[in-house]
């Protein structure tokens, strides 16, 4: 909490009074869509979707480590594991039998330290107030880890691997190790394959989930309807940086779901640029890639901003061009269609157009606890998928990107644009930026 403070006050001492006072009131509508979502998900949600793995799995023994990450904003749980669990703790093991008869799911969370409690806040004692927090009938410390393992691996000799494939050059997970000496020491222990389970169950989402993705769309629209407002020809890309931040926690998201991009000029072709350290040149256009996070999930959302306020004729003759391949591909989305025959349509359309060569990216990804989220690209389009249209061109020689980027839900009969509250028209571009 003293971090997020800090944060937030660093924040405000960076935008001069007169400045602030300047802006006009943020659009409220921007934000009704999901505004009373809840914080939390309950933890039946997380039960149920342990039992649809547990089906899947049949008898056997599956291990996931809560393998996380800290930044500013705290801990963050990997998010396979936090998509069965609800529980963001370093340190923490989820164990699934799905074969036992009684405890057939075991979290195992690190002992309470008081002394580093004192520093880092307070941690629940195990306790049926624990249990019922968590959705979890077994909750035990780490070190009876090797008992649970033992006891239901005698009753099903069987080892699942759950955790998501690991290319060559990472270091191995820790269930991997983990596997490794347990078949050392057990010998004929066998271990199965189940390592894209959790990422295809992750690809369709639940009504709650779209709520808070609707929640954090929401804010980073807010956000960007500041950006639209600050960009001007004189101001410092780490200004404009600086008050999408401010808009994130005026809009109670968790944290960023993505470091934000605002590339001006030259940076407009830069796809990651991270520096934010250069001024807005009168006649750039300027990049503006964000996305807020509200309970874990993440919305992306990129616009494309004229530094003077209106477009010149080639800026907007590349515009209208990458909205058109965006607005072809958008109309592609519908159950039963394929990711990579959509981005072929965009390769086709910016071919024909001479500007191949200028689209370097894929033409979207999948999103939801992750801004990348997982899922497979060859898998046939269906209801409660959400995915990125984001067709892009990059021309370096003449300091001109353009980017334009929606979030795309795919339903029974086709797609809703989740974002469509914020425009696309260069005509409504403009309006926004001044503040109409």
């Amino acid at each position: 909490m003293k971090r997020r403070i800090a944060l937030a006050a660093a924040l405000v001492t960076l935008l001069p009074l007169a400045a602030l006072r300047a802006q006009p009131a943020p659009r409220e509508p921007a934000r009704l869509a999901a505004e009373r979502v809840p914080t939390s998900l309950a933890p039946e949600a997380f039960r149920l979707r342990r039992e649809r793995l547990m089906k899947q799995l049949g008898p056997g023994v599956a291990v996931l480590y809560s393998k996380g990450e800290e930044d500013r904003d705290g801990f963050k749980s990997d998010p396979s594991f936090y998509y069965l669990t609800g529980v963001d703790e370093e340190g923490a093991i989820l164990v699934l039998a799905p074969g036992e008869r009684v405890y057939r799911e075991v979290l195992l969370l690190r002992s309470v330290d008081p002394e580093a409690e004192r520093w880092v806040g307070l941690r629940g004692l195990i306790g049926d107030s624990l249990r019922r927090a968590l959705g979890f009938d077994a909750i035990q410390r780490l070190s009876a880890l090797d008992a649970v393992l033992l006891r239901d691996l005698a009753h099903q000799p069987t080892l699942h691997m759950i955790a998501g494939p690991v290319a060559t050059g990472a270091p191995l997970p820790p269930e991997s190790d983990l596997y490794t000496k347990l078949q050392a020491r057990n010998p004929g222990l066998a271990v199965r394959n189940f390592q894209g389970a959790i990422a295809a169950m992750r690809q369709v989402k639940e009504p709650a989930e779209l709520a808070r993705m609707e929640k954090a769309i929401a804010v980073t629209i807010a956000a960007q309807r500041a950006a639209a407002r600050a960009i001007r020809a004189g101001a410092e890309e780490n200004w404009v940086a600086g008050l999408i931040d401010l808009e994130y926690r005026r809009g109670g998201v968790t944290r960023p779901a993505f470091p934000s991009i605002v590339g001006s000029g030259l940076n407009s072709c830069i796809l990651h640029y991270p520096s934010h350290d250069h001024t807005i040149e009168d006649g750039a256009l300027v990049v503006v890639d964000i996305g807020a996070e509200y309970d874990h999930y993440a919305a992306d959302i990129t616009r494309t901003y004229p530094a003077s306020g209106r477009f010149t004729p080639e800026q907007r003759a590349i515009y209208e061009l990458v909205l058109r391949v965006q607005n072809a591909c958008i109309e592609r989305v519908k159950p039963g269609a394929f990711y990579e025959d959509i981005h072929r349509l965009a390769e086709q359309m910016f071919r024909e157009a001479g500007y191949r060569d200028d689209f370097i990216h894929g033409l979207g990804h999948w999103v939801g606890l992750e801004v990348h989220d997982a899922g497979d690209r060859g898998r046939a389009l269906e209801p409660g998928m959400v995915l990125t249209i984001e067709p892009g061109l990059y021309l370096i020689s003449r300091k001109l990107g353009v980017r334009i980027e929606d979030e795309v839900l795919v339903t029974k009969n086709g797609h809703r644009l989740l974002t469509e509250a914020l425009p696309r028209n260069p005509d409504d571009i403009e309006r926004m930026m001044r503040g109409e």
